[in-house]
């Protein structure tokens, strides 16, 4: 099944659930209220890693769910950073009840799975959001070694918080790539 039939499955389903989608199948209505500040809390800053695992894990749980998985939500990751926070919070997929496994290949692709049928998608970052991810990061190590409120710290800190801000608001379709897989 290709990514576009998922989303054909999962938009009439994600509406009864809450969650506004457009025709194409993206994000049209804003995540629950305080998600992103509960997130924050839960991994100590806010950074585009966590909000990268937060969007992965969502669209990837949103699209196991319209897909038909059941039961239990297993969780594999293939990068041990910041994003394994927010797939943890957004898809409910912790340590705690067992429930991901890191695989440390510096890969940001999340397989998620419904234990009780078998169900699998997985879910990748598209080239876009890659860059501004790679960028952040760049970016964020250069700005503490600037002086504070010096011109070129003023222009990268904007950066970083419009990275920051396209990573909370941009439509699913432009953060993430979700596939089903079984």
């Amino acid at each position: 099944m290709k990514v576009f039939q998922v989303l054909a499955i999962a938009i009439p389903l994600l509406s009864m659930a809450g969650i506004a989608y457009t025709r194409e199948g993206a994000r049209a209505a804003a995540i629950e209220p305080g998600f992103y500040e509960t997130l924050e809390k839960l991994h100590g800053h806010t950074c585009a890693g966590s909000l990268m695992g937060a969007r992965l894990g969502l669209a990837a749980k949103l699209a196991l769910k319209a897909a038909g998985g059941e039961g239990k939500l297993k969780a594999k990751y293939f990068s041990l950073s910041c994003p394994v926070d927010g797939i943890q919070y957004a898809a409910g997929t912790t340590y705690g009840n067992k429930a991901i496994e890191v695989v440390d290949q510096n890969e940001h692709r999340l397989l998620l799975s419904a234990e009780k049928n078998g169900r699998q998608v997985e879910a990748r970052l598209t080239k876009p959001a890659e860059e501004k991810a790679k960028k952040f990061r760049e970016l964020k190590c250069k700005v503490t070694a600037l002086p504070v409120g010096s011109p070129e710290r003023q222009r990268m800190e904007k950066y970083v918080g419009d990275v920051i801000a396209w990573f909370k608001t941009a439509p699913d379709v432009e953060v993430v790539q979700v596939r089903l897989v079984k």
